[in-house]
């Protein structure tokens, strides 16, 4: 996702907070102006138990980020600092258009194609959510829902309620605060699901190509994020080479992008690296500046900010970080269209093999001219490959690779158990 946590597509759930345990549970353009829902407050109080809160927050943020203890969470006093008078002005320098000016064919052209970031206006003009959602709104529907916040050691979901998430963004003091970001909120039987009826994907990303590998076996792709200030996403490419969209209903969010072909290195710089906490606050007061200037022109980044009804568009292989600097609610997908296709499969191909080859079968019977551009790419790598052959060869390398790991552990417990013996 754009706006994510380093894009893992794993699907293993163990509610971190509750399964674990045996209790149930200065730009010359207007900048945008905080969303009059923006604010934590609200009527989340009722019945609480206060208790209850506490401790599960304290094991949901153990699970989250082991690396560091509770008592670490405040340690830098971010929360002292005026984030806006800190981070100084932003360059604005990403291109801004309207919805209702800039037709589907024409934003392909203009965006798409040539992998250019844009802010699009408008597109939640008609959409309940921008009205409806709120802290306490959501809260009033599914505060004893719990929705995710972070990711354990072991890649399981860490969970915590609605409710006590909001009474923690309202109050929280952190440096770097936990940050829902849940992309379970509307599957089928889940409470939640109505919310998919109350925001629509935006005309100009309705191509969705990994539906044809079926509901269950996609990757994650859509996510409701709700973060409170100076919660964040630290600086990735969204998993697959997928492209993405993030739509802000509330609250304001400032980004960095920059283009394909940024080394890591120059992004993730060893002094941040080396840190136990990686943190998005952190590499934008800390670390930016020095980034920015270690770039040669061509890779400068894109610095903005998208406020109340604004939608990012972030192209495939595109670097980004996002930092909220209020209270914020926003939803995002990532998407595979006939454009990004090219990128999205030879990264699939090696990362998703077996997904790959069930899509593969369907785009020859669905899409027959990606299937081409499938075949093609097969050759053009690798002689005159078919695309289910190279598919094949990966799997077969890589079966071969795992049977070599496990005789290389079965080969060390032996000698391990000579070397005992003797």
């Amino acid at each position: 996702a754009s706006d994510d946590e380093e894009g893992s597509h794993r699907n293993r759930d163990k509610d971190g907070d509750t399964d674990k345990q045996s209790s149930p549970s200065t730009s010359n353009q207007p900048q945008p102006q905080p969303h009059q829902h923006q604010q934590s407050e609200g009527t989340i109080d009722a019945e609480f138990d206060e208790e209850d809160y506490l401790d599960r927050l304290q094991r949901a943020k153990k699970l989250a980020r082991s690396e560091i203890s509770t008592r670490q969470w405040d340690r830098y006093k971010f929360s002292e600092i005026d984030l806006d008078e800190a981070l100084g002005p932003v360059s604005d320098n990403c291109e801004r258009i309207s919805c209702h000016a800039v037709t589907a064919e024409e934003f392909r052209q203009r965006f798409e194609v040539p992998c250019k970031p844009c802010v699009i206006t408008g597109l939640l003009d008609k959409w309940p959510a921008y009205n409806k959602w709120t802290y306490s709104s959501l809260c009033e529907r599914y505060g004893n829902v719990r929705l995710k916040c972070g990711e354990d050691d072991e890649g399981y979901k860490v969970k915590i309620r609605l409710d006590y998430f909001a009474r923690y963004a309202k109050t929280q003091q952190d440096d770097s605060p936990l940050y829902v970001f849940d992309a379970d909120f509307g599957d089928e039987g889940k409470p939640t699901l109505p919310l998919l009826n109350e925001y629509e994907v935006p005309e100009y990303f309705k191509e969705d190509l990994f539906q044809f590998v079926g509901e269950d076996r996609r990757p994650p792709y859509k996510w409701i994020l709700i973060g409170p200030k100076r919660s964040g996403s630290s600086i990735h490419t969204d998993p697959l080479a997928t492209s993405a969209w993030n739509s802000v209903i509330s609250g304001r969010k400032r980004w960095v992008l920059f283009p394909p072909g940024t080394p890591k290195a120059a992004v993730k710089p060893p002094d941040w690296m080396a840190k136990k906490d990686r943190e998005a606050v952190d590499w934008f007061l800390q670390h930016f500046s020095a980034i920015k200037c270690s770039l040669p022109a061509h890779q400068q980044p894109l610095e903005l900010i998208t406020g109340p009804g604004e939608t990012i568009f972030v192209p495939t292989n595109w670097w980004h970080t996002v930092l909220n600097l209020d209270d914020t609610i926003a939803v995002t997908q990532n998407f595979v269209s006939s454009t990004n296709f090219p990128a999205v499969w030879l990264d699939a191909r090696t990362s998703r093999t077996k997904l790959s080859r069930k899509w593969l079968r369907e785009l020859k019977e669905i899409k027959p001219e990606l299937y081409e551009v499938a075949q093609r790419l097969a050759a053009s790598g690798a002689g005159e490959m078919t695309a289910e052959h190279h598919l094949d060869l990966i799997l077969e390398e890589r079966l071969a690779k795992k049977e070599a790991k496990k005789e290389r552990k079965r080969l060390k417990r032996e000698k391990k158990h000579h070397k005992h013996r003797d």
